[in-house]
């Protein structure tokens, strides 16, 4: 089952590869690029990289194995500035030949424009992994800034990459939403940034999150989420 949640994982980074290709590569301070640390005594690689345009920025990171280079974790946050464009936010987590946590987002940064292709999407994926997913409690940071058909699960014993497919597809359907900046009036624009702001300084309280990378990675990881997640 391990070599079959690496090879989901792999396919959900590649799908995410896909996407990241419509916006400029951009630097990762060199003291975050790479972080070594340990999971269970099992040293472990997170590697970070970037890209971003004048309206959107898209952060791709892993978490893999130094032995082996399994992957034993995904990441993607993808946060607009200067466009009420949806918060893209997807975390996988396979531990222990299972895939422990699911958390697939597009959260609003304005409800009208989220209400059609975004609301759709996420629609869809919860139909895609409908009796593969065990739903999990949301934390208290999420229900504050999470959309309401974000999909926060476990993936049921058996049906890991079943779901993991699903989710490389739904990265696969994203690119229309970054086709092109919606256009916005100022006060719109000024109204998604105020939520983009609300969102990050949420996550910033996610300390279940924070906690777990201080006791794989140490100290670095500090200066870590602030990369992630800048301070006001």
């Amino acid at each position: 089952m391990i070599d079959d949640l690496d090879r989901g994982l792999h396919a959900v980074r590649d799908a995410l590869d896909g996407l990241a290709a419509r916006w400029p590569a951009i630097p990762v301070p060199a003291a975050l690029r790479l972080l070594r640390g340990s999971i269970r005594d099992t040293p472990v690689e997170l590697r970070t990289r970037r890209f971003a345009d004048a309206t959107y920025t898209l952060t791709l990171a892993e978490i893999a194995e130094s032995s082996t280079g399994a992957l034993r974790a995904v990441t993607a946050i993808g946060v607009p500035h200067g466009a009420p464009l949806p918060i893209l936010g997807i975390d996988l987590i396979a531990l222990q030949g299972s895939l422990a946590l699911i958390a697939v987002d597009l959260a609003p940064t304005d409800d009208a424009l989220w209400s059609d292709l975004p609301a759709s999407l996420l629609g869809q994926l919860h139909l895609d992994t409908a009796g593969m997913v065990v739903a999990r409690r949301w934390p208290e940071f999420a229900t504050e800034v999470f959309s309401p058909r974000a999909l926060l699960a476990g993936a049921r014993r058996g049906h890991e990459s079943a779901v993991l497919a699903q989710i490389a597809g739904f990265v696969a359907s994203l690119a229309p939403l970054f086709a092109s900046a919606p256009t916005a009036t100022p006060a719109a624009i000024a109204a998604a940034d105020a939520r983009r702001h609300r969102w990050i300084q949420a996550e910033r309280r996610n300390r279940r999150e924070h906690d777990a990378l201080a006791r794989m990675f140490g100290e670095p990881s500090v200066a870590y989420l602030d990369l992630l997640f800048p301070p006001a």
